[in-house]
Parts: C-alpha cells; structure tokens; sequence
C-alpha cells in the first residue's frame, strides 16, 4: 500500500493550475493507494466542501482531510461583526473536522501502522525565550495585529493568548484520548497535521523580526505529546517551507506546496506535488 501526505493546495490562489485533474494525475503517476490532505486547499468552508465533493467524484482512491487555517476564512470580514466571524469559522471548523473525510475522526490502520491526524493552532511556544507568564504579551505584537491574516478572517481581530493555548491543549488531549482507546500492538504511529509540531522545521532567514512571524507557525506542545507517544513519523504543512528533519527518534517532514511564486517551477503543479509529498509504503 502506497499512501500519500500533501498540503496547501491553495486551490483559489494558484488558479491557472486545476487542481482536481493534477491531484488524479498525480495519484496515477505515484501509483497511490490512498490520499491525504493535510490542510489549506482553499480559503473558506464553501470552496473545501466543493473541492472534496468534486475530487470524491473524480479520484479512484480513497481520500483523508485535515482542517487548515484558510480552511476556515470568513469572507469579507470588515462587513461583519466579530461574533459572526468567529462563529462562522469555529462552525466551518467543525463541520470540515467533523466531515466523512477527516482524519481526525477516521484514523487509518494498515498493517504495519496507525495513521492518524491533529488539524493544529499555535500557541507562541515557538517564541524565544516563551513562558506562559509572557503568553499575553507574545500574542499582542504588531505581526499579529498588522500582518497576520488568521486574526481578521478567523478572530475578527480579537487576539487572545488563552483562546490559542486553550485550543491546542483541547486537540492534545482529544488525540491522547483517541490514542489510547485504540489497539496499537505493534504498528507504528504516524501523526499528519496542519500547523508545526516543532519549530526545528522553521528555516532560518534574514528578514526584520522575523521570529514574531514564526509565533503562528506551530506549537511545541505537540513534539512533546509525539515524543511521550513515541510517534515515529510527524508530517505537517502550513510553513509553506517544505523540509525534513529527524529529532529523537521522529521523522519530521513538512509538505506543504504554497503560493506558485514560492515553486522551484511556478508552471509545473504535478511536478511540485511530487517533490514536496511524503509517500509511505507499508507492505
């Protein structure tokens, strides 16, 4: 069995590619036995719940999805009230997490591993020198404020450090459970999510400030939950900074395509796809 990990598909951004025919094209050429979608196909509930009734309409192979932040965007905000956006996009999230597709819901079990899925948030851990005494304060910088779109279309630019941490810790415990209610024996464990397990995926670059543009990247949290677990692969999207790392004893790999400018070939979608997945072979 051959499955394989992509994300950020960004389907609305990338429109001169169509999306459902690459996807097909690419299960064919990696003669894949099943698929999952690690997040960010599209901005908005609509537009997922569209692409995965046309891509189940058009793939030969069973698919998995996971929710990513894009997943879950409210479209023009500034004509809405901060309640209604944050209860259309904690709506969108659940109906996507809770849908026949997701991963978070319906792990997979082959023979020699449990595949199962964390959408993610982030929650500042990935900040120097972090501590939850300064959670407050590492939220409310001028990044998340100005820059970062996930507090306009998702919070209605209501920045709450509790709120962050509160959801990552809901999704720790959520998986733990899920964890231990299933009968592992010897199978292995891989964990795909959204965001970042661990700021080691994060690659260094010279721009101004730029670790307050790392805080929403991820959280620690989960590389400690991986490892008390012994998780043996973590694979995630989101960073846009497709990468592989091995920290002890787990096997980190981001695989997330990104805007078509940020390619190694911007004309060339299948090819991306190719380079940037992560394909596991059991049996």
């Amino acid at each position: 069995m051959r499955i394989g990990f992509i994300s950020d598909l960004h389907i609305d951004f990338n429109r001169r590619h169509h999306f459902i025919a690459v996807v097909v094209e690419l299960v064919k050429k990696e003669r894949l036995d099943h698929l999952v979608i690690m997040g960010d196909t599209a901005n908005g509930l609509e537009r997922n719940l569209a692409f995965d009734d046309a891509l189940s309409q058009s793939l030969e192979i069973p698919f998995h999805t996971l929710v990513g932040n894009h997943d879950l965007y409210v479209s023009h905000p500034r004509e809405k009230t901060v309640s209604t956006i944050q209860q259309r996009s904690r709506d969108a999230y659940h109906q996507l997490d809770e849908s026949p597709f997701s991963l978070t819901q319906h792990p997979l079990l082959t023979k020699n591993w449990v595949i199962t899925g964390i959408n993610g948030w982030y929650d500042y851990t990935f900040a120097k020198g972090f501590s939850d005494n300064r959670g407050s304060i590492l939220a409310n910088n001028w990044v998340a404020k100005h820059v970062w779109p996930d507090q306009l279309y998702i919070n209605g630019n209501q920045i709450n450090y509790r709120r962050d941490r509160d959801w990552v810790t809901k999704q720790i415990f959520d998986w733990q459970h899920q964890i231990n209610q299933m009968q592992l024996g010897s199978r292995k464990l891989l964990v795909a999510m959204h965001m970042l397990p661990t700021k080691r995926l994060v690659r260094e670059m010279p721009v101004p400030f730029y670790d307050r543009f790392t805080y929403q990247l991820g959280s620690e949290r989960y590389r400690q939950l991986f490892e008390q677990n012994h998780v043996k692969v973590a694979l995630s999207g989101h960073s846009h900074m497709p990468n592989v790392i091995d920290y002890r004893g787990i096997h980190y790999q981001n695989v997330s395509l990104g805007y078509d400018f940020q390619w190694q070939n911007p004309a060339d979608a299948l090819g991306e796809l190719q380079r940037v997945m992560f394909v596991l072979e059991d049996g």
